[in-house]
C-alpha cells in the first residue's frame, strides 16, 4: 500500500507514514492483553509527574503519590488508556512498560496487514 494512503483508528483518519515508525517499533515487542490500572507516581515539587517504578528519589524534591499515575497513551495513535473511561480505554496491550490500544493491536500487530510496511 502506498505510504501516503490513510488508515482509520478510533474513527480518525491517519496518514500511514505518520504512524509507520511506531508500528514498526511495536511489531518488535511482545504484547499481552491487560486491564490498565493506576500506578504510583513521583510528583516533583514543580508539578512534574514521573512514574514510580521503585527508583530511589529525594523526598525533599519529590512526593510519592500512591496510584498517582493516572493514564498512559497508545504508542501508535496516542489513545488514552485509563481506568475511568470504560473498557475501550481501560483494556489494552502492554509489553510491561509501553501500552497500545486494542484497536491498534488488532489492526497493526495481530493482523499486521501482511506485516509489510503499513
Amino acid at each position: 500500500m502506498p505510504r501516503d494512503s490513510k488508515v482509520v483508528i478510533h474513527g480518525d483518519e491517519w496518514k500511514r507514514a505518520d504512524i509507520q515508525e511506531a508500528v514498526t517499533y511495536c511489531r518488535h515487542q511482545t504484547w499481552h492483553e491487560a486491564s490498565w490500572t493506576r500506578r504510583d507516581a513521583l510528583v516533583e515539587r514543580s508539578g512534574t509527574i514521573r512514574e514510580y517504578i521503585g527508583q530511589a528519589y529525594d523526598p525533599t524534591k519529590f512526593k510519592l503519590v500512591r496510584r498517582g499515575w493516572s493514564h498512559d497513551h497508545c504508542e501508535i495513535c496516542w489513545w488514552r488508556l485509563c481506568e475511568e473511561e470504560g473498557e475501550q480505554h481501560s483494556v489494552g496491550y502492554t509489553d510491561g512498560r509501553d501500552w497500545i490500544c486494542s484497536e491498534c493491536y488488532h489492526q497493526f500487530i495481530e493482523l499486521g496487514e501482511g506485516q509489510q510496511d503499513i
